[in-house]
């Protein structure tokens, strides 16, 4: 298992190499947004833990979702969302969390 320093530097690592650019923001809604190539994660999530998974969460829909405009005002918004958690818990269980 790898140690949680390295799960986030490896989410980093395939959000970079898909032209996707991470960065910690002061977000009050969420704690983790997508908007184009631009991800932002809340800078005062409680544990590694909590950045791991809401970082594999949008990139979840980044690589889900990158076609389909609109997904927090969408009529199914709710799937996005589960679509999301779940290949959350995939890619963190592929990479070791």
């Amino acid at each position: 298992m790898k140690d949680k320093g390295e799960i986030f530097a490896s989410l980093v690592h395939l959000a970079n190499a898909q032209g996707i650019i991470v960065k910690f923001a002061p977000l009050t809604v969420s704690d983790g947004r997508l908007k184009g190539n631009r991800l932002a994660i809340r800078q005062d999530l409680p544990s590694i833990e909590d950045f791991n998974y809401n970082l594999a969460h949008e990139l979840a829909h980044a690589y889900l979702h990158y076609d389909k405009g609109d997904t927090i005002n969408s009529e199914i918004h709710e799937q996005y969302e589960e679509q999301a958690d779940r290949a959350a818990k995939m890619l963190l269980d592929a990479i070791g969390a």
